[in-house]
Parts: structure tokens; sequence; C-alpha cells
């Protein structure tokens, strides 16, 4: 005699169901991801200048301080797109210059693009205005750094980039 074959447990349907629905929801966000990564590609890269004043507002707004970029352009080398700003210019609450960048390139990865930052920052030429007003703040670049127990939030950002370089 031959036994009936077995039937599997509800717990192993349950597994296998589960098993396809994660299966779905990883090639969804994978297929999110590449039509993300498609679009700054084809779209956003070769644009860029555009967005200059748009780039401008919303680092005005990060910092506290008006922001003026002098040239924007960007470049596709593999899946890692660079763009290079000219002429980064600061100012203080009063409009004068407190931080003039010459060049800064900056590469972006799909890793930083979730932690809201670059793979790598390069800066050169700096230049920074340092001062110290009367009642004991130091100011950096338009930032006020000396408040007693709180931190830059630029400066913590900065310094949270996996690769910066300053020459």
């Amino acid at each position: 005699m031959t036994e009936p074959p077995a039937h599997p447990t509800r717990l192993l349907r349950w597994v296998v169901v589960l098993a396809r629905w994660s299966l779905g929801l990883m090639l969804a966000l994978g297929l999110v991801l590449t039509l993300a990564w498609g679009t700054l590609h084809g779209w956003i890269v070769p644009r860029i200048g555009e967005y200059r004043a748009l780039i401008e507002a919303r680092a005005g707004q990060a910092l506290g301080l008006p922001v003026r970029l002098g040239a924007i352009s960007a470049r596709t080398e593999g899946l890692i797109p660079t763009f290079e700003l000219g002429d980064v210019v600061l100012l203080d609450a009063k409009g004068r210059q407190a931080l003039r960048l010459p060049q800064v390139v900056v590469a972006i990865s799909p890793r930083s693009l979730l932690s809201r930052g670059f793979e790598q920052l390069f800066i050169q030429g700096p230049q920074v205005d340092v001062r110290r007003t009367a009642d004991g703040h130091i100011w950096v670049a338009g930032l006020d750094v000396s408040a007693a127990g709180e931190g830059s939030g630029a400066a913590d950002w900065l310094f949270a980039q996996p690769e910066v370089v300053v020459r």
C-alpha cells in the first residue's frame, strides 16, 4: 500500500508566502533605486546648471546664511557622478564674504545619498574669515562657534563625511 503524500504544515505555507513577499519587495526596491539612479545620471547630471538657484537656496537654508555659487558642472564616470562647484561664497549676517571656496569637487554614491552627505569632498584653496567679537563670541565663516555646549551643525556634518580633502 502506498501512503498519501504529506501536506505541508501551516507554518511552512506561511514561510513560503513570506519568502515570496520578501523577494517581491526586494525586487521593487531594486527597481526604485535603479530608476532613481538613472534619473540622477540621465536627467540631473546633464542639466545641473539649471538647478544652481535651487542649490544656493537649499544651502542657504541649511546654513542660515546666504550662499552664492559662481559655477556648477557635473560629469559621470561610471556609477558615481562628480559635481564641481566654482567660486562658492558664504556671506555673513552683514553681507560680508565669510568663506570663499574657489573650487569644490564632490562625488556622491547611493550610500552617501541615504546619509545625506557625499562620498568624497575635495576643497581647493579655502579662504575663511575668523572673527572674535567684543562679547567673546567666535565667528568662523559667518557661523557662531562659541555657543556654550552647542556644536555647529555645519562642522558636525563636515566631519561626518567619509572622505574630506582640504588643500
